[in-house]
C-alpha cells in the first residue's frame, strides 16, 4: 500500500515535467532547471508521502484494543455527581477521553505492549476472596500480555500502600493499578504518581481530591436493589408477610461500594411501610456472627437479613445455622463459601460479580494507556449477576474458571 501511494505521487510529478519539456520555445536551461526542480519536488513528495503513511499507520495503531467490545453509555465521567446523590463526596478526576463504557466477561482481545512494561498492583487486601481473585486475575493477565508485575498488599493500611508506591516511583515503574486502602487518605500518593507522570488505573474509585487516568466500577446501587428485591420475593414465596424486622449488616467505615449498596437496598425497603430495617456493623465473619446472634434474640419478629459484603453474609449464615434458625438470608459477593451456602440451601442467594474478570480489564486498559492510546475510557463498568439455587452451579463455573461446586464441596 505504501509503494502504491508513492508511485501515484511520482507519476503526477513526471507527467508535469514532460509537459513542460515539450512546450515550444523552451530553452535547454529552462529544461535543466525544470529537471532539477522536478527532482527536488520528487524527493520532497516522496518524503511527504512516506510521512503521511507513517502517520496513518501510527494513528491506526493507537486505537484501543477493545474498542469493539465497549458499549458507551456516557461521554463524560462524572462520579462526583453520582456519589453526591448517595451522600458520598468524591473529588477524583479521571483523564480518559473515551467516556463511560460497559463490558462483559473477559476481554476478547488483549493488547500487545510496545515494550515489556513494569506494572505495580497496589491492593487494599488479599485475605478475602475478592482481593485474592483480583490478584490471581491480574497475575494471569500480566503473564498472557507479557509484562512484569510487582504486588503490594496494604492490609487496609494506607501508610503501607504509600511506602510501596513511593518505592515504585523511585524504581521507575511504568504504570500502577490502584485499589485504595483508605478512600479518603490516598490523595497524596496519587498526586505523587501524577507528578511523576505515571499512569494510574484504579480498581475502586478514590474519593479524595486526586487525578487518575481511569477507573473500573460495578453498579453497586443496583446490587443493593437486587438484593433487597430477592429478599422480599423470598419472604413472600415462603408464605410470609412483608411485616416485621429486616436486618442488614455493613462495614464500620466509609466505603463507596458499601454506601451505594446500602442506598439501593434502602430504596427498595423504603417502599415497605410495615418493615423496620436495622443496621448492624462488623468487619470479620466473627464480628457479624456475634452481631446477628444478638439480633436473632433481640428481634423475635425478624423476617429476613441481608449481608452487604462477603464477611457479613458468611457470619450471619453461620450464626443462623448454629441457632437452628431458618431465616431468609441474601448476600453480596461470590466467595466459594457463599455459593456453597446457596447450593446447600443455607443462603437464598447473592448478587455477585467476577473480580477475576475485572482484574483483566484494569491491566488491559492500563497497557492501552501506556501504548499511547488517547481515546481510552475514563470509567469501565463491569456486569453483576443475581445467583440463586437455580443457577449457582453455572455461576460457580463462571467465577472460578470452569471449576465445579461439587469439587469444591468435596475438597478438591
Amino acid at each position: 500500500m505504501k509503494k502504491a501511494k508513492i508511485a501515484v505521487v511520482l507519476g503526477l510529478i513526471v507527467a508535469v515535467a514532460v509537459t513542460l519539456a515539450v512546450i515550444p520555445g523552451c530553452q535547454v536551461a529552462t529544461t535543466e532547471a525544470t529537471t532539477a526542480v522536478t527532482s527536488a519536488e520528487t524527493t520532497a513528495a516522496q518524503t511527504a508521502a512516506e510521512e503521511t503513511i507513517a502517520a496513518e499507520e501510527t494513528t491506526a495503531a493507537k486505537v484501543h484494543s477493545n474498542a469493539a467490545e465497549f458499549t458507551k453509555i456516557a461521554d463524560v465521567v462524572d462520579l462526583k455527581s453520582y456519589y453526591a446523590t448517595y451522600g458520598v463526596t468524591c473529588e477524583a478526576t479521571f483523564l480518559g477521553k473515551g467516556g463511560v463504557v460497559t463490558v462483559k466477561g473477559l476481554p476478547e482481545v488483549l493488547p500487545k505492549p510496545d515494550r515489556r512494561y513494569k506494572i505495580g498492583l497496589a491492593l487494599y487486601f488479599t485475605v478475602d476472596e475478592t482481593g485474592a481473585n483480583v490478584l490471581e486475575g491480574t497475575k494471569a493477565a500480566a503473564e498472557k500480555i507479557g509484562v512484569d508485575l510487582v504486588v503490594n498488599d496494604a492490609n487496609y493500611d494506607q501508610a503501607k500502600q504509600d511506602q510501596a508506591v513511593e518505592q515504585w516511583i523511585l524504581e521507575g515503574i511504568d504504570g500502577v493499578i490502584f485499589y485504595p486502602a483508605d478512600f479518603n487518605a490516598c490523595g497524596p500518593i496519587l498526586q505523587k504518581l501524577y507528578d511523576a507522570k505515571i499512569p494510574v488505573m484504579c480498581g475502586n474509585p478514590p474519593l479524595t481530591p486526586s487525578t487518575v487516568n481511569s477507573v473500573f466500577t460495578i453498579d453497586n446501587v443496583q446490587m443493593g436493589r437486587d438484593g433487597a428485591q430477592l429478599l422480599l420475593d423470598t419472604i413472600v414465596a415462603r408464605g410470609g408477610k412483608l411485616e416485621g424486622t429486616v436486618v442488614f449488616q455493613n462495614i464500620p467505615f466509609l466505603h463507596p461500594n458499601a454506601a451505594t449498596r446500602k442506598a439501593g437496598f434502602m430504596e427498595v425497603m423504603s417502599k415497605q411501610p410495615l418493615i423496620k430495617v436495622i443496621e448492624l456493623t462488623g468487619l470479620t465473619p466473627e464480628d457479624h456472627y456475634k452481631a446477628f446472634e444478638g439480633a436473632m434474640q433481640a428481634y423475635p419478629d425478624l423476617i429476613g437479613a441481608w449481608g452487604l459484603y462477603s464477611s457479613a453474609i458468611v457470619g450471619m449464615s453461620n450464626a443462623a445455622k448454629a441457632a437452628g434458625k431458618d431465616i431468609p438470608l441474601v448476600g453480596v459477593d461470590q466467595d466459594r463459601i457463599i455459593l456453597a451456602g446457596i447450593y446447600n440451601g443455607e443462603i437464598v442467594g447473592t448478587v455477585g460479580y467476577s473480580p477475576y474478570n475485572h482484574a483483566y480489564w484494569t491491566i488491559d486498559n492500563l497497557i492501552n494507556i501506556l501504548n499511547g492510546v488517547e481515546d481510552y475510557p475514563g470509567q469501565i463498568i463491569g456486569p453483576i449477576e443475581t445467583v440463586t439455587k437455580d443457577n449457582v452451579e453455572e455461576m460457580f463455573k463462571v467465577y472460578y474458571n470452569g471449576a465445579t461446586i461439587q469439587d469444591y464441596l468435596a475438597g478438591k
